[in-house]
């Protein structure tokens, strides 16, 4: 978590509009099938006392936290259907039935001409996604927030990347990738990896 630490120190100086989220997948080794997620987010929906997540289907999320960027408390959260969802009047366009959801509560409702920012850390594994295929590491998710960074594992160099991004490395020579999805839709993103001799 020492990593994701310092990750999360690099993005906190960060502030966009509520329309301009951004996520941060910090890749763990690719036998757990697992990376660390940090998404930070806005609402601008006038009246809103909560904000929901989705938890795409197939991956399990766990470690799960919370925080108002604005105050640095945390917030209350819990997991919620598709039907608790709908009812929220918040979450719009075709909801599959099974679909869930992190439904974060605010500590208090957005203003008039105003927002709120919140930062959600979790943990995804989902083999479906992040798996190794003759010896290498392949991080295989479409994306559909506007700015992401990727970052492989410690030892693993970038091979292939199947969607224009940023490479940089960190003091710890760790690989970053960073893709801006300018679409309408989400941008494919397929990231291959190899371990270092």
């Amino acid at each position: 978590m020492k990593i994701l630490a310092i990750a999360l120190a690099a993005v906190a100086p960060m502030m966009v509009t509520a329309q301009e989220a951004f996520t941060l997948y910090d890749l763990l080794p690719p036998a757990t099938h697992s990376f660390d997620i940090v998404y930070d987010v806005s609402s601008d929906h006038e009246g809103a006392a909560y904000f929901f997540n989705p938890i795409r289907p197939g991956s399990v999320s766990t470690k799960e936290r919370v925080v108002d960027l604005y105050t640095g408390k945390s917030l209350e959260f819990s997991e919620v259907d598709a039907a608790v969802a709908r009812a929220s009047g918040l979450v719009r366009g075709k909801i599959a039935d099974d679909q869930k959801y992190i439904r974060v509560t605010f500590l208090k409702p957005v203003p008039k001409n105003g927002e709120v920012r919140i930062r959600i850390v979790k943990t995804y594994t989902d083999p479906p996604s992040y798996y190794e295929k003759d010896n290498t590491l392949v991080f295989d998710r479409p994306l559909g927030i506007k700015r992401n960074v990727v970052i492989l594992p410690a030892g693993y160099e970038l091979v292939g990347s199947e969607s224009p991004g940023i490479v940089s490395t960190d003091t710890a020579g760790r690989v970053h990738i960073s893709f801006l999805n300018d679409r309408n839709d989400q941008l494919p993103v397929k990231i291959i990896g190899r371990r270092l001799p």
